[in-house]
């Protein structure tokens, strides 16, 4: 039986091509997706800051949550502050050579233009003292150590800064921009500056002046020499207490800075997706091709059972087929996935959306699970794929292989029911709002694409008989009947088109429609300005900018917001929630539509967004309890809930307790609610170098960080698409192979080869039709949804452009597939007589 499968598979090697290139392809994928979660999970989360430090004391760096025997915990966004006496006694702890306090603020250099100086491919710059150069450790490579009013830069800051010790460089720091001289320039051992961060470095007493009460610190410990490390370790972390850590080894680098770390949070989201995407694709594309090859070999099957083959031998027979074409695809996409993850992983560090500090590295487990994965789809599709011409008799076989099946029974039908009232369920019952709606949309729309596939034959016998009579003529008839004579065939053909149509469109519509309600909400809450006053390409604007507004004359209402985050609980677990800090003077600007309650009493509670007091059944006059991002603990009155939260932030906080308690404290923009006049802006230019004028009544300035997700999903989208492009065209070749047999005889009969073409061209109009038109339903259904979810508008075309062309593209894709190989097989099937006519 294995020589069988084997030779079967040599000799009809044009027949597996098509499994072979979609399981081959699919196992690249899935490797690649794969390897690139694998390296955003084990990347490091920054450079080694204490690389000559044994040991590092710093606050638990997280939320926990216990109900009842279960614990939750989350990540905080900042860092505690550590108990006071610490320090004293660590430095009494026997073994412990030197302990040394390490502070880390908000410091950027200037240029000389006012521009921001940022670490290497723009990391960000944070302030120390200057005796945490020795943990690194750095050295000076001229000048000296820094005075009152000096600092030292490290190398690569100081010639994108272009300075030299003795120059003045202006520092842009949390409270103001203060000018300081250039002491000297120090290189860390390895390099030049490390690779996450660059580092200015301050006089002790100056860092003491700047360091805010939210900004990171954390106690660096150096061993006496010969000492027992393990018993210093254990006595360190007994004095230490167990609510602080004590980290060691490549654990050291938690201890940094927040805003310094490498989050890969998105990077795994992005890949996370990805991988959902694909992997759904993969399915859905190995067990169709499957299938439908083994119904396009029905009459080979029907032919083994006649010749006393029993169903226990079709079915191994299908089955070590499927073995030796998965293994060999496997074989073939595992390398060509370990490449593609590497040039997926710079196309997305290309968009912004990951960072640059992503290190690609292959692993044999994503590798092994994406092969493994290939070979369990592909032999559980030969299995169900070949049950039934294993199961029925072999007379019913071979009628079945000469007049096709009507396509499903009760068990098919009761399947697909199930998978649409499944989707209508999550469509209906399931949060649909922002991005977990984005996410919920998906898993609406996989389950409506799975359950077209389960009602594909009727589907498409109902959609073709409604275009047939778009279709006139001798050709068009006998198109019309043959969609109707093998609706499993034109399923199978139809089917790869609604999925390409339906995911792709979904995930790019639903997210675009997202962007843009977003955008809308920006220029609305900020359309009330008459000047915003921002830092491009900064993290933000010192607070005295605010200070400044407040005294410009003229102005009496200035709003500025500090971005942060809180930690609400939510059930029984921890979790977090973009926040704002806003500083108000006189009536306000922002616009934040209030639907109940004032934000006049903003300093004595906190305002909520209509979505979050809604999940949390919150209303005006409640104390509600969160954390902060150092992790404090507050409990405030709710004292307004608004809806424009879409970009903003789901709660309001008063500025100076978001500003106590963010590790960079700093504004996003300042927005004034009369015009300045222009001797007022030119001294707060003065004043703040960076400072950019934006018009309240103009359009929302780009924003990176969205620009770079949008470019992540165009990327995301342009692979969903290749991918299930080339599932389109695997299956129309099939079918065309297929029809080898169908085309001969029509040409014996006396027709000529383009009366064939044009009766399978008005085929390939019906099924790309049919198709198309259940892509477009599901569609329809999923953004409409989701779209009334958001602000009530049903809406099924977001954007006409994208939906004009990926209509297009699909129509276009569809006819060009069927076109091109029934082209080929006629000529491959013509007589040489019928070539001569031609």
């Amino acid at each position: 039986m294995i020589r069988l499968a084997l030779a079967t598979v040599r000799h009809r090697w044009w027949t597996f091509a098509g499994t072979f290139a979609g399981t081959a392809l699919a196992v690249a994928l899935v490797a690649a997706c794969g390897t690139l979660l694998f390296s955003a999970l084990s990347s490091p989360a920054g450079a080694d800051r204490y690389a000559s430090a044994d040991a590092v004391v710093s606050a638990q760096r997280q939320v926990t949550v216990r109900d009842g025997d279960k614990t939750k915990t989350r990540p905080l966004p900042g860092a505690p502050a550590l108990p006071d006496g610490l320090e004293s006694r660590l430095r009494s702890v026997p073994g412990v050579a030197q302990v040394t306090k390490d502070v880390s603020f908000y410091a950027q250099p200037l240029s000389p233009g006012g521009d921001p100086v940022g670490g290497k491919d723009g990391a960000p710059v944070m302030g120390h003292a200057w005796s945490s150069a020795a943990l690194t450790p750095f050295r000076l490579t001229a000048g000296h150590a820094p005075g009152t009013g000096q600092v030292v830069l490290d190398d690569g800051l100081a010639r994108r800064a272009s300075v030299h010790p003795g120059d003045q460089v202006r520092l842009a720091l949390s409270e103001k921009v203060t000018a300081f001289r250039v002491a000297g320039i120090a290189a860390a051992q390895d390099g030049s500056q490390l690779a996450s961060q660059g580092a200015v470095f301050f006089s002790h007493r100056d860092a003491a002046l700047l360091t805010q009460s939210g900004d990171s610190t954390a106690l660096a410990l150096r061993f006496t020499p010969g000492a027992d490390h393990g018993r210093v370790l254990d006595a360190v972390r007994s004095a230490a207490g167990p609510h602080l850590r004590v980290l060691t080894g490549q654990e050291r680098v938690q201890a940094d800075a927040p805003t310094v770390l490498v989050s890969y949070t998105g990077a795994v989201g992005v890949f996370g997706s990805m991988a959902g995407i694909t992997v759904f694709a993969a399915l859905f594309v190995i067990a169709g091709t499957i299938a439908f090859a083994a119904r396009q070999r029905l009459r080979e099957l029907a032919l083994l059972r006649t010749l006393g083959a029993t169903p226990r031998q079709v079915r191994r027979l299908l089955g070590l087929e499927a073995w030796a074409v998965g293994l060999t695809a496997a074989l073939a996409g595992a390398p060509l996935g370990l490449w593609l993850a590497g040039w997926l992983g710079e196309q997305f560090v290309g968009t912004g959306a990951v960072p640059a500090s992503l290190e690609v590295h292959g692993g044999a487990l994503p590798l092994l699970i994406a092969a493994g994965s290939g070979l369990v789809v592909a032999r559980l599709a030969a299995f169900f794929a070949g049950r039934r011409a294993a199961r029925i008799a072999p007379a019913e076989a071979m009628r079945e292989s000469a007049a096709a099946p009507a396509g499903g029974g009760p068990v098919r039908l009761m399947l697909g029911v199930i998978l649409v009232a499944g989707a209508v369920t999550v469509l209906v019952f399931t949060p649909m709002r922002g991005g977990i709606g984005v996410g919920m949309g998906f898993i609406a729309c996989a389950l409506l694409i799975c359950g077209a596939a389960a009602l594909g034959p009727w589907l498409v016998r109902t959609v073709c008989i409604g275009l047939a009579g778009l279709l006139p003529g001798t050709a068009g008839r006998l198109a019309a009947a043959n969609t109707r004579a093998f609706p499993l065939r034109a399923a199978g053909a139809a089917l790869p088109l609604a999925l390409m149509f339906a995911l792709n469109a979904t995930m790019l519509l639903n997210s675009t429609l997202l962007g843009d309600l977003t955008t809308q909400a920006h220029a609305d809450r900020i359309a009330p300005a008459r000047q915003t006053l921002s830092a491009p390409g900064a993290p933000g604007l010192p607070l005295d900018a605010y200070r400044t507004a407040t005294r410009m004359p003229g102005i009496t209402d200035v709003d500025a917001t500090l971005p942060t985050e809180v930690m609400v609980r939510k059930g029984d677990k921890p979790q977090h929630y973009p926040a704002q800090g806003l500083y108000r003077a006189g009536r306000g600007v922002l616009d934040l539509d209030v639907q109940q309650g004032s934000l006049d009493q903003l300093g004595d509670g906190v305002a909520v967004s209509t979505d979050l007091a809604g999940g949390q059944h919150w209303q005006v006059g409640d104390t509600v309890s969160l954390w902060l991002p150092d992790g404090t603990r507050i409990s405030k009155p709710v004292i307004a809930l608004y809806a424009r939260s879409a970009g903003f932030g789901e709660m309001l906080l008063p500025g100076r307790l978001a500003a106590a308690h963010t590790a960079r404290p700093v504004l996003s923009a300042v927005h004034l609610g009369q015009a300045p006049s222009r001797s007022s802006l030119s001294a707060a230019r003065a004043e703040f170098p960076q400072l950019a004028l934006d018009s309240g009544e103009a359009a929302e300035r780009e924003d990176a960080e969205a620009a770079s997700q949008e470019a992540a999903l165009q990327l995301l989208t342009g692979i969903s698409v290749a991918f299930t492009a080339v599932a389109v065209l695997n299956t129309f070749a099939l079918a065309a192979l297929g029809r080898r047999g169908e085309y001969a005889g029509l040409r014996l009969l006396g027709a000529t080869a383009r009366q064939v073409r044009a009766m399978a061209a008005r085929e390939a109009v019906l099924t790309v039709g049919a198709g198309l038109l259940i892509g477009v339903a599901i569609t329809a259904a999923v953004v409409g949804t989701f779209s009334a979810a958001q602000d009530g508008h049903w809406r099924m075309i977001v954007s006409p452009g994208w939906y004009a062309g990926m209509l297009t593209g699909t129509v276009l894709l569809g006819l060009g597939a069927a076109a091109l190989p029934t082209r080929l097989v006629l000529r491959a099937t013509a007589t040489p007589r019928a070539r001569r006519e031609e």
